[in-house]
C-alpha cells in the first residue's frame, strides 16, 4: 500500500489501542457501529447521542 505519513501514524495508533480488546469484543465493537449508522441513516437515533452510547459502554471498563 502507499500510504502517506499520517496515515502510518494512525494505522499504529489503532494497533497499539486495539490490544487492549480481544477480537470478539472487536467484532461487537464494529457491529454495534454498523447498526447505529443504519439506525441513524434511517433517523431512529442520533448519531452523537449513539457514538457516546457505544464509548461509554466499552472505554468504562
Amino acid at each position: 500500500m502507499d500510504l502517506k505519513p499520517n496515515q502510518t501514524f494512525l494505522i499504529s495508533k489503532y494497533k497499539a489501542q486495539a490490544k487492549y480488546f480481544e477480537e470478539k469484543e472487536l467484532r461487537k465493537i464494529l457491529e454495534e457501529l454498523i447498526n447505529l449508522d443504519a439506525n441513524y441513516k434511517t433517523g431512529l437515533i442520533d448519531l452523537e447521542i449513539g457514538l457516546e452510547s457505544i464509548l461509554c459502554r466499552y472505554c468504562s471498563k
